[in-house]
């Protein structure tokens, strides 16, 4: 094999992956950190040899690495992804790469596993350091190991929610999956291992027992779903108006909520789990169903009206648009209500704590007033998800300054006035002079109203796609009568 094969990417490899890799390892911040990576490690191996008749050695060298290793793969790295996409469209360059034979979701997919590649050759090149930390004993090979392929999917996910964001044009909403990401694993961390520090996590990791399998696996199960949603809506975001991504992504979250009433249906199978694995299930599939563009094209809606009346209703709930999204969104929400009570009727003795009722309809209602208001007041399409997103920050700072006026003023009674913003039940959940029986019934009507209020605008909405599907009807016809004969 002549030599010049060697020092090239293949050929089977996608035009898109090669460009982003080459790029990517020639970029300064790439090599800024990995050398600063690797002068680190040396470093503290330097530093560890003077800690050698320790016996916590073995551990603190553990502890730094991972450290280290999480700082380069769960913030640096998915950051580099915030201009994945946006330095496309702003270089005027993507509507050149569409017109290739480089789909959206190839593109977007490339320059993803370039990310992902990046963060394997820190990772590997951390594997000698393991094996010389190993030789200052107490390490827990089992689950170091497992601890380390955990923080190295966690990194595949943030990078897959950067760039699948970074099609957005507010560079503040490329930032925010990042640092909410984290905050999550540290609230995680916090919540299952009080006290227990680096070592118990790691003992965790080891898989000894059932509950630590289960929550590993269901862990790797949420953030290749998270992966999933995101990378699909960097692509919708990408692709041609004329191309459906959105049909499929709704499919797949409608098939995992059945799926997850299935098992509410088993009597293993806590009650209190369900709220949460809807919540997995239905955020990032309403958010973005939610916040789509309205631009339909007859050649989206045509495979839908060959199928006669079936299609014509499924088109209701699966068309791109968040006109269909406020429908396909109320779909979603049955679901959810109908697992809740088979999970409850599968576990008699068990019941859901007013209080996760409070909670989690108030996070319903904070989803559901901003994508009322985005729908409202977006004047342009490709701004929707922003306007979204700033709706919620609002509504969330609105509720926290509520909270701390009323604490340090004691009128925790004018907290009802501000009601329409759900997120406003949290702190007065709280407060004990509230009656919580009261705050339900009170967050059910708040959740009520905006449901309706976003279906009345989904109405509304959809309507003015009867053009398009008359053309699209107009169009089949045409397909179906025969050529006149010669």
């Amino acid at each position: 094999m002549p030599v010049s094969h060697l020092t090239d990417f293949s050929d089977r490899l996608s035009p898109m992956l090669v460009k982003e890799l080459r790029q990517g390892m020639r970029a300064r911040s790439f090599t800024m950190l990995f050398l600063t990576f690797q002068l680190l490690l040396a470093f503290i191996l330097l530093i560890a040899g003077s800690l050698a008749g320790s016996e916590d050695a073995g551990s603190i060298v553990s502890g730094v690495i991972f450290t280290m290793f999480v700082f380069a793969t769960l913030f640096i790295q998915p950051m580099r992804g915030n201009t994945a996409l946006s330095g496309e469209i702003s270089g005027n360059t993507i509507e050149m790469m569409v017109l290739t034979r480089l789909s959206a979701s190839r593109i977007v997919l490339g320059k993803w596993i370039a990310l992902v590649s990046q963060s394997a050759l820190i990772l590997i090149t951390i594997i000698p350091y393991l094996i010389l930390r190993y030789f200052y004993g107490g390490m827990v090979l089992l689950g170091e190991m497992v601890f380390l392929l955990l923080i190295f999917l966690t990194s595949m996910a943030l990078s897959a929610v950067t760039v699948g964001l970074s099609g957005n044009s507010a560079k503040l909403l490329r930032v925010l999956p990042v640092i909410g990401f984290i905050f999550m694993i540290q609230a995680v961390t916090g919540l299952f291992f009080r006290g227990g520090g680096f070592s118990e996590f790691v003992n965790f990791c080891t898989l000894s027992d059932w509950p630590s399998r289960a929550a590993i696996l269901g862990y790797i199960v949420f953030i290749s779903y998270i992966s999933w949603c995101a990378l699909s809506y960097g692509t919708s975001v990408i692709a041609p108006i004329a191309e459906n991504h959105s049909t499929v992504r709704r499919l797949v979250a409608l098939v995992l909520a059945l799926a997850a009433v299935a098992v509410g249906s088993h009597d293993d199978v806590s009650p209190m789990a369900m709220p949460v694995i809807f919540g997995i299930i239905l955020a990032p599939a309403v958010v973005t169903a939610l916040t789509e563009k309205s631009t339909l094209l007859p050649p989206v809606c045509a495979p839908f009206l060959r199928r006669g009346l079936p299609g014509q209703i499924a088109s209701i709930f699966l068309l791109p648009g968040w006109p269909t999204g406020i429908f396909y969104t109320a779909l979603l929400l049955a679901i959810s209500v109908c697992g809740m009570v088979v999970a409850t009727r599968a576990n008699p003795g068990s019941f859901y704590p007013i209080e996760a009722h409070i909670v989690s309809l108030s996070i319903l209602g904070a989803i559901l007033l901003p994508a009322l208001l985005a729908s409202n007041f977006s004047r342009q399409e490709t701004k929707r998800f922003n306007n979204f997103i700033i709706f919620l920050l609002l509504s969330g700072i609105m509720s926290i300054g509520l909270m701390i006026i009323t604490n340090t003023n004691h009128s925790e009674k004018y907290l009802w006035y501000f009601i329409w913003n759900p997120l406003v039940f949290m702190p007065m959940l709280a407060e004990s002079q509230f009656a919580k029986s009261q705050l339900l019934d009170a967050v059910v009507i708040v959740d009520a109203v905006l449901l309706a209020l976003l279906l009345v605008t989904g109405v509304v909405a959809f309507r003015r796609y009867r053009d398009v599907f008359r053309d699209a009807r107009e169009e089949i016809a045409k397909q179906r009568t025969p050529p006149p004969s010669p």
